[in-house]
């Protein structure tokens, strides 16, 4: 047996050649490629919640069909992808609307509870004209009037 029958040679295909370059990342298109997959993970999610929510909300025989529950679910979702995006540390409108609103209290066993107060956001209903000088004393007058009701009289 010869010296080069000993040998077992290394298969070729095996071989990873080395850069001996060292590739640089950028830090904004890094930064840009997490932001992109973040942001599709999240609308994946959104969406897989949301198809599952529609679903349990047609079980419960909810109208899906109205133009009411298109707008009430769409809050709804979009609350979600930003509490969703929140919790990447990513910005999203609808957590504007949750800082604005909500006020948390915690509790003496250390538990939150959250109050919503709808009226920060909420249109004030404004102020009606004044009723017409006539139109009041006649309101008045009518009021004066009814502890004067009489009955007829069975009498007669």
């Amino acid at each position: 047996m010869s010296e080069d029958e000993k040998i077992i040679h290394f298969p070729t295909d095996r071989i990873v050649r080395r850069n001996d370059k060292i590739e640089t990342v950028d830090p904004k298109a890094a930064e840009k490629l997490r932001d992109q997959q973040t942001k599709q993970f999240v609308e994946t999610a959104v969406d897989d919640i949301s198809m599952n929510l529609l679903k349990q909300l047609y079980d419960l025989a909810v109208k899906t069909d109205k133009a009411s529950f298109t707008k009430d679910l769409a809050i709804i979702v979009d609350l979600i992808r930003g509490l969703i995006y929140r919790d990447f540390g990513m910005k999203h409108p609808s957590q504007q609307l949750s800082d604005k609103m909500v006020s948390l209290n915690i509790l003496k066993d250390g538990t939150q509870t959250a109050k919503i107060n709808y009226s920060l956001i909420l249109e004030k209903i404004k102020d009606t004209k004044p009723l017409s000088k006539d139109f009041k004393n006649e309101l008045k007058d009518l009021n004066d009037q009814a502890g004067l009701f009489e009955g007829d009289s069975l009498d007669d």
